[in-house]
């Protein structure tokens, strides 16, 4: 059991756990060739400027993003402020052509009586106007009849003048 400050024993006895004295060996790694050292060196610098110029890229990218982020934000709140006057603004012609339809309503149904003396006018124009084809075809009757009278006098006169 472990006391105060103190660590359990199992890290002592096991292999895996702490020991007194030097760590043990690893296998030791071949010992690298200054050329190849160089080489590797001068890649992995190329490797970490690809990467500091794709990080340069995320950045700009990052900050264009803001700031588009702001103008959108900006854009929205202006937008989110317009919405509620265009709402009232549709709301105020709602209601004019609501009133506007109730007037047109009211006018029609106050010319409605005047609606229906039209349509008698128009039906006594009708028996009117066939009532005058019938006293027109009688007074072209009748000029027939009076000229006939007419040219019988004037026939009954030659006779009487013999």
């Amino acid at each position: 059991m472990a006391g105060k400050h103190r660590i359990s024993r199992q890290y002592y006895e096991e292999p895996r756990g702490f020991r007194d004295g030097p760590p043990p060996r690893l296998a030791r790694e071949r010992s690298i060739s200054p050329r190849r050292f160089e080489g590797e060196l001068s890649s992995r610098r190329d490797e970490i400027r690809r990467i500091r110029d794709d990080n340069q890229h995320l950045v700009d990218e990052i900050v264009g993003l803001r700031q588009a982020m702001s103008h959108l934000k900006e854009d929205l709140y202006s937008s989110s402020q317009a919405i509620p006057k265009l709402r009232a603004e549709k709301e105020l012609e709602s209601r004019e052509l609501t009133q506007r339809n109730l007037k047109l309503e009211a006018e029609l149904r106050s010319l409605e009586p005047h609606r229906q003396d039209a349509l008698q006018l128009r039906s006594e124009v009708g028996t009117l106007q066939s009532l005058r084809q019938e006293l027109t075809e009688k007074v072209q009757g009748l000029t027939k009849e009076v000229e006939h009278q007419n040219s019988e006098k004037q026939r009954i006169s030659a006779m009487v003048a013999e």
